[in-house]
């Protein structure tokens, strides 16, 4: 679950297997989920304007420190 705050990775998109594109780290600023769809998350990445983005295109960055 991607919540406001997270930093994500974006996906490529087009072919059989989808690839995280780790060269393209964003911050979550909004979230909107409309009734009966995915949700949406206005991210901004570096160098571009923050844009929309539904939930299958990006991945969220998990801190896994296990002891």
């Amino acid at each position: 679950m991607i919540r406001v705050g997270d930093i994500v990775f974006k996906k490529s998109t087009g072919g059989l297997v989808q690839r995280v594109n780790k060269s393209r780290i964003g911050l979550v600023l909004e979230m909107y989920q409309p009734s009966g769809s995915l949700p949406q998350y206005k991210v901004s990445f570096p160098g571009g304007l923050p844009a929309w983005w539904d939930s299958r295109h990006l991945h969220r960055i998990k801190n896994d420190t296990r002891v």
